[in-house]
């Protein structure tokens, strides 16, 4: 579970590195600059922007003209200037147009004409609908898509559960030999963070399977992954600071749970009441071999080193026949012969 959980956010991580790559949305007055070549007059427009929990950013203006919309010229305006422009697409329909004080309404003959402009990584879709004598002209624009940003997305993921594992087999093994207290204590603060968590990471999931299918940039914004953790609705039935709050919440679980498991009480000392300061039965053994080890590797060089090495190793019999057998043995462990010879087998060497 720990591994699930933080592959869903190495994933939402790589969406959001990913994203930072992108281009930028045109400020407001480069959306009305837009419209303007779009439509070929002057004329009011408003712009909207839309974020979203499950694609990237968009900004909208639209504006209305009297009168016809030629986008032929439209698309050869956007081409003068630089963009690459699509074939236009026209759609013949019929607008339903009512009545409101004789509770009736009228269908009449409609035209939208439809085609999509990129330049410099910004895509815009010009789309103009002809009902009647009035023709309303609108500009959608968002972020094309760019090769680092599945590359991020892909290493995101394997990055999250990578580490999800090796988190989780880190803490298992410290806990493993403490008291079963402790063991308990640190099981329930996973579950209760896996709980937590579990909307954030369905959500991620289900982001990151839009995500990485094929989507063709002109057909609007690119599905995201980290999106799926702004303050909007990500479903409709679930309030919008769901995800983000328990995001927040979850993270800050995850620290108390490796914070606690990292400083565990090993179980046969507790069970003593001796203060263990956090070192385990295994590693006292491991320090006083290395203690060992050390002594001998001074004895190889220091003369009166080896002579306190001797006499420690032979307590409390300073007797000839225990302090020769210990000589051997340090003889066999590297002390040169020359540092172990005394003349004071009743005791260890003065200061």
């Amino acid at each position: 579970m720990v591994t699930a959980v933080l592959g869903a956010f190495g994933a939402a991580t790589g969406s959001m590195l990913g994203a930072a790559t992108l281009t930028d949305l045109p400020s407001d007055t480069a959306m009305v600059d837009l419209t303007r070549r779009a439509s070929g007059v002057e004329a009011p427009s408003v712009v909207l922007r839309q974020t979203s929990a499950r694609t990237a950013d968009r900004v909208f203006t639209a504006g209305t003209l009297d009168g016809r919309w030629d986008a032929s010229q439209a698309r050869q305006r956007y081409a003068a200037a630089g963009w690459s422009v699509s074939e236009i697409e026209v759609v013949h329909d019929q607008a339903g147009v009512a009545d409101p004080a004789a509770w009736t309404s009228d269908y009449i003959p409609s035209r939208y004409d439809r085609f999509t402009a990129e330049h410099h990584g910004l895509v815009v879709a010009i789309a103009g609908m002809s009902v009647g004598g009035k023709t309303t002209v609108g500009v959608d624009a968002w972020a094309a898509g760019s090769p680092v940003l599945r590359i991020l997305l892909v290493a995101g993921v394997a990055l999250g559960l990578s580490a999800g594992w090796l988190l989780a087999a880190a803490v298992a093994r410290r806990i493993h030999s403490t008291h079963p207290a402790h063991r308990i204590t640190v099981a329930a603060l996973s579950a209760t963070t896996v709980l937590v968590l579990a909307a954030p990471v369905v959500a991620l999931y289900v982001s990151l399977a839009h995500a990485i299918r094929p989507h063709a940039h002109t057909g609007g914004p690119l599905p995201g992954v980290h999106h799926a953790l702004s303050p909007v609705p990500y479903w409709t039935a679930a309030p919008p600071w769901l995800l983000p709050a328990s995001s927040a919440v979850g993270g800050l679980l995850v620290i108390v749970t490796v914070v606690f498991a990292a400083r565990p009480q090993p179980a046969r000392l507790a069970a003593v009441g001796i203060p263990t300061g956090g070192v385990r039965i295994d590693d006292d053994f491991e320090v006083a071999a290395n203690m060992v080890k050390d002594s001998i590797a001074e004895a190889r060089t220091d003369r009166r080193a080896a002579q306190r090495l001797l006499f420690l190793s032979a307590y409390p019999d300073w007797t000839p026949d225990p302090l020769d057998r210990m000589r051997g043995r340090l003889i066999d462990s590297g002390v040169p012969a020359a540092f172990l010879t005394t003349t004071q087998p009743s005791g260890p060497p003065q200061p």
